[in-house]
């Protein structure tokens, strides 16, 4: 029986849990190969969930040391067939490339073949966008899915394959634009005036995977002075709290991680990778403060931007 799908209706909606496998060969001692797990990254709303993909398929390249033809990685139950093998590569058999062909999915006893138009050759890091698949390789749509291998390609020690899927191709995208929020804050003390600066955050670019991992910040911030002229700035990486206080400002401002840089001009630019983003998991959202301080004999007043990231 085809099986049916709806179309997601959340963009930020993850279900299911993570499923795991762990493969074995007989033909090599344990010290000789490494051996492959598969971790299921459910975005979707349909009958295909984690429990359900049964196993994901796919061959060896002309390079792999010792190893030819296709590979399977079983799930949830799947029991292999007769001529079907594990996927295993080589210890340290870096020139090893790995392609998906096809996911089997459905009940155990009766799963169904998808398959994308073309091999996915696998990499370490997932493609820009998902790729679609379709039912024995033809027709309709039934769900797009991304792939990587972790830690790395070397194969120096077990890795796993990680699948994500969706009725959505976005959700499998990982050229994903994060999204962001400003509020403003000041504190003052005594009869040092807070600077009154503006901050256009237009030019940055953060690009996030699948799983809402930053993986690129690119461009520029820009700071303009105002009326109240600042000295300094430095960019705190959430410790102040929400609302800051004059407290919590000047303890961040003296931090030595947090670096001093002067405002010598009418604009300063703040570089993406000055917000230290890459690599952070945006599926709770994260701070970021520009600090930005007027200083009038010794005594400072701070204004504050506290910019949040989140992911779409």
């Amino acid at each position: 029986m085809k099986p049916t799908y709806r179309i997601l209706a959340s963009a930020t909606l993850l279900l299911g849990a993570i499923a795991l496998v762990s493969c074995t060969s007989t033909a090599m001692s344990p010290e000789d190969r490494v051996t492959a797990r598969a971790e299921l990254f459910d975005h979707v709303s349909s009958a295909l969930s984690t429990t359900s993909v049964m196993a994901i398929k796919g061959t060896y390249g002309a390079s792999c040391t010792a190893r030819t033809g296709a590979w399977t990685i079983a799930l949830n139950g799947y029991v292999m067939l007769t001529g079907e093998t594990p996927l295993t590569v080589v210890s340290g058999d870096v020139g090893c490339a790995l392609s998906v062909t096809e996911v089997k999915a459905g009940a155990v006893a009766s799963s169904q073949s998808f398959k994308p138009a073309a091999p996915i050759v696998l990499a370490a890091d997932y493609a820009a966008v998902g790729v679609p698949f379709m039912l024995a390789g033809a027709g309709p749509i039934q769900f797009y899915a991304n792939f990587r291998l972790q830690p790395d390609l070397a194969f120096n020690s077990d890795f796993v394959m990680q699948m994500v899927y969706s009725d959505t191709v976005s959700e499998t995208d990982l050229n994903t634009i994060s999204n962001y929020a400003v509020t403003i804050a000041t504190a003052t003390a005594a009869a040092v005036p807070a600077p009154n600066a503006t901050l256009a955050l237009t030019g940055l670019v953060i690009k996030v995977d699948s799983h809402a991992v930053v993986k690129s910040a690119t461009g520029t911030a820009v700071l303009k002075q105002g009326n109240v002229v600042a000295q300094t700035y430095v960019i705190d990486l959430d410790t102040v709290g929400a609302p800051p206080t004059y407290a919590t400002l000047d303890t961040a401002y003296s931090l030595p991680a947090n670096v001093r840089v002067a405002m010598t001009g009418a604009t300063s630019t703040i570089a993406a990778d000055d917000f230290s983003l890459v690599g952070l998991d945006l599926t709770v959202a994260k701070k970021r403060n520009v600090i930005v301080v007027n200083t009038l004999d010794g005594v400072r007043s701070y204004q504050v931007f506290q910019i949040t990231f989140s992911k779409p």
